[in-house]
């Protein structure tokens, strides 16, 4: 218990360290301008249609998977891609074997079910959610699977601070230690910043209003990030102009499929965050969607369809 809390004490003097050494110093380049270096932090938002895949590769090359999203169960009313094999194609084409951590954000097919193959095909090291399982019901099938594999697994919560590599943190922000406290699989979505250097990214996966709300009431200055993935495919549910103002990110992606049956992302949402003077990146537009950051500059790079 000593050795445990001492490492903690380390890691978050390291934590504050770099975040006094990187202060003010993060800067944006252009695409071209943007020097690559073996320190570069890249993240990756995949173009999956609709549904949320991110593929994070640190410095030292941990690889980290966050959502990969498959057919949900319910797709019979609705005509939606398949794209259980997109992110486990992306991963070979990068020459991707293994994963040091999956993260499911919440369980919805549009986040989890391209897992089942990645999980069979590929090594993984790591298995981390929320530990909210009443949401679709084949994701029970999910953690057997990771059982039946011997896969560590961890849940994240409100309060847990990772180390992913030197350098490179996840601090969470939601949900709460004590439970669920907003009904429905959304609102249990994983809600973490990944840090590194200056350079800081809010993930808030499928979150609504009611969330936002609880982070803007609770946090306040903590959620401020430089990028921001859009809650909810830009839904209507989600994005209010308070936590938009709170997290007051330079840039923003949307994660959503072409002429999707949602009409996702809502114009509503698309002028507040113009409103903001945030710019805006969609991967139904833009495709995969590359950051690159060595924790004083930063980049993002959008493959244009």
């Amino acid at each position: 218990m000593f050795k445990k809390a001492l490492r903690l004490i380390i890691i978050l003097s390291i934590f504050i360290l770099f975040c006094v050494l990187y202060a003010d110093k993060l800067e944006y380049l252009l695409p071209e301008e943007y020097k690559i270096s073996d320190k570069d932090l890249e993240i990756i938002f995949i173009d999956v249609g609709q549904g949320d895949s991110t593929l994070v590769i640190t410095p030292n090359k941990k690889t980290i998977l966050i959502d990969a999203p498959g057919i949900p169960y319910w797709s019979k009313i609705y005509s939606l891609e398949p794209a259980e094999n997109i992110v486990l194609d992306y991963l070979y084409s990068r020459n991707i074997n293994k994963l040091d951590f999956i993260i499911v954000s919440h369980p919805h097919g549009d986040h989890f079910g391209g897992m089942f193959d990645i999980l069979n095909s590929l090594k993984i090291e790591n298995f981390i959610d929320n530990g909210y399982v009443e949401g679709d019901p084949n994701y029970v099938n999910l953690l057997e699977i990771v059982d039946k594999k011997e896969i560590p697994y961890d849940q994240l919560k409100e309060g847990d601070f990772l180390e992913i590599d030197n350098e490179v943190f996840i601090k969470v922000f939601f949900p709460p230690k004590k439970g669920f406290i907003f009904e429905g699989a959304n609102n249990s979505s994983l809600v973490f910043k990944l840090l590194y250097g200056n350079f800081s990214i809010l993930f808030t996966a499928d979150i609504e209003v009611e969330v936002e709300n609880y982070l803007c009431s609770k946090y306040k200055k903590e959620i401020k990030s430089v990028v921001l993935k859009v809650p909810h495919h830009g839904s209507r549910t989600s994005s209010s102009s308070r936590f938009i103002k709170t997290v007051s990110p330079e840039a923003a992606v949307i994660m959503c499929a072409k002429n999707n049956p949602f009409g996702h992302p809502h114009q509503e949402v698309i002028s507040r965050y113009l409103k903001f003077k945030i710019e805006l990146y969609r991967t139904d537009i833009d495709g995969d969607i590359k950051i690159l950051t060595n924790g004083k500059q930063y980049t993002i790079i959008p493959n244009l369809k």
